[in-house]
């Protein structure tokens, strides 16, 4: 059985945001975020995605932009674990 591009986006999304909570309560020994912006920044650009995903049609919907959702997910959650381990 084959996973859909949205199914793996729901895994990145969980997996970034439980892994950046362990890293900064067991390595960063510090508090996660308290700003709701930046502790759920992946899920709020996974419901970002959703959003344009059913309101672009279907003709104009293309692969990459699963992939450049993916990889901003990645990077927001490494960047506000980067910001809080050095500032």
């Amino acid at each position: 059985m084959k996973l859909s591009n949205y199914a793996k986006l729901c895994i990145l999304t969980v997996i970034c945001m439980l892994g950046s909570a362990v890293v900064f309560k067991n390595i960063l020994h510090i508090p996660p975020p308290p700003s709701l912006i930046i502790s759920y920044g992946p899920a709020e650009i996974f419901i970002v995605y959703i959003f344009l995903k059913y309101s672009i049609k279907e003709s104009d919907w293309k692969p990459l932009y699963d992939l450049a959702c993916g990889m901003t997910i990645t990077f927001v959650t490494l960047a506000t674990i980067i910001l809080y381990a050095f500032f």
